[in-house]
């Protein structure tokens, strides 16, 4: 780039130097202001999930998830923990600890593999039937109320229903659900 405005050929080198440094110092503020709406963009995302099999929507936003979704997870995730066979509760509970977040997993790991374990020697079956979710978004905590039944390898009971309650702890961290502890309420977790 050459300009030629002036006679004096420093002239010209000057005024090439102040246009350039004027066109750097545009591009710069431009690459500042990208940045900061792009950071504020991202900050403000929403996902919105739709899962086949589910008629409602779902959304997860700065952190927060809907009551839809909280309640999708925690039936998935009592599903897996309390809906179980011999033969089904090894890889249910492989499938669960996929949720826990990185701090809970040894101890989960330890709790559901035991169980396992137990599961397979005994040959006990379990069920539990749903019957309310409470959802407490200022603790991040799930209460989940219902009927607990388990049943022997020929089908019979052992022993009478349950009413349990189980205590979800949850975080919803980059968009994704992280269980950070499961357990009866007033029990371990």
């Amino acid at each position: 780039m050459e300009l030629k405005i002036y006679m004096q050929k420093l002239s010209n080198v000057m005024a090439e130097n102040r246009l350039l440094k004027f066109v750097v110092a545009v591009i710069g503020l431009a690459v500042i202001a990208n940045c900061f709406f792009t950071f504020n963009m991202a900050k403000h995302e929403r996902t919105i999930l739709v899962p086949a099999g589910l008629n409602s929507r779902v959304e997860i936003s700065d952190g927060q998830a809907s009551y839809g979704y909280l309640d999708l997870m925690t039936r998935y995730v009592l599903g897996l923990a309390l809906d179980y066979t011999p033969a089904t509760a090894r890889e249910q509970f492989g499938e669960l600890l996929a949720l826990y977040a990185p701090e809970a997993f040894p101890e989960a790991r330890k709790t559901f593999y035991s169980l396992a374990d137990t599961v397979e020697t005994a040959d006990v079956s379990s069920a539990f039937f749903i019957g309310s979710i409470k959802v407490d978004r200022s603790k991040d905590v799930i209460e989940a109320t219902g009927i607990s039944r388990q049943f022997a390898q020929d089908g019979s009971p052992l022993g009478p229903d349950r009413q349990t309650t189980y205590e979800l702890s949850y975080r919803i961290s980059d968009g994704r659900f992280q269980l950070t502890g499961f357990g009866e309420k007033g029990g371990s977790k």
